[in-house]
């Protein structure tokens, strides 16, 4: 184990931030704050378009277009920019949180204690029905890994990683046939999976595994009000709260709750 107060310096937090139809700065701003509050301590960058109250900013220009389904409808999303991240980062060890992903803990720093220079979340817990589980990549027996929460390492072997990530988003059909998915949405979290599978020659990927589930509420679930300690969510079941950190899919209603 090392010291967090030891790596400060050499240690910090990477969003990537691309607006669309939603003006996703706004979630952004807050996903900043939830850091601040809960490791105040850490230096954070944005990449692409800057956030207020980050230390540092990298402007690029916007990724290739993709798509994300809202409700029914598809929509333009830029999220494919994330494999730029081992280049941007200034630091020997980086955690990328995605936007939506808000902290209502200093959980996350036990990533940079570790000694694995590559850590990402497999199993997830599903806040609605209070399940955990594994998805799999299509319909592949590759396990899918998040990449909502990334802690890496600058080492050679991680900058392979990142070079198949950038190598399957640019050839997605390709793999999509090979894994059995839809190449329409390109999905980071299949790049991933993918990626890290190819590097481990398709043996375990276990030492690569965060050792305890990402918390996430469904697209269906409505964000009521944000708190630095608590989340307020509504669904068809009713009202409730959340005080642990959290991935949330349903990012319209959570751009309303961060206006």
């Amino acid at each position: 184990m090392r010291s967090i107060k030891r790596l400060q310096h050499d240690a910090g937090i990477l969003i990537f931030n691309h607006n669309s139809h939603i003006d996703y700065s706004k979630i952004a701003e807050q996903c900043v704050k939830q850091v601040r509050k809960h490791i105040p301590d850490i230096p954070i960058m944005s990449v692409g378009e800057e956030i207020q109250g980050v230390d540092e900013h990298r402007p690029i220009g916007l990724p290739r277009n993709n798509k994300k389904v809202f409700g029914v409808i598809s929509k333009e999303w830029h999220n494919l920019s994330r494999f730029h991240a081992y280049d941007i980062s200034p630091w020997q060890s980086t955690i990328v949180i995605d936007s939506d992903y808000f902290l209502q803990s200093d959980q996350i720093t036990k990533l940079l204690e570790s000694s694995q220079s590559l850590l990402m979340h497999r199993e997830w817990y599903d806040i609605n029905n209070d399940a955990v589980g594994v998805l799999n990549v299509g319909k592949s027996a590759i396990s899918m890994l998040w990449a909502t929460v990334l802690k890496f390492e600058k080492t050679k072997e991680v900058k392979k990683f990142f070079e198949l990530w950038r190598a399957v988003i640019e050839n997605y059909t390709y793999y999509a046939q090979m894994f059995g998915f839809t190449p329409h949405i390109i999905r980071n979290d299949y790049a991933v999976s993918i990626a890290l599978s190819q590097l481990m020659e398709f043996d375990s990927v276990d030492h690569c595994v965060i050792p305890w589930p990402i918390h996430t509420t469904r697209d269906t679930v409505d964000v009521t009000a944000i708190d630095h300690d608590k989340i307020h969510f509504q669904d068809t079941k009713g009202k409730f709260t959340v005080n642990f950190d959290c991935h949330i899919l349903n990012k319209e209603s959570l751009y309303n709750a961060c206006k």
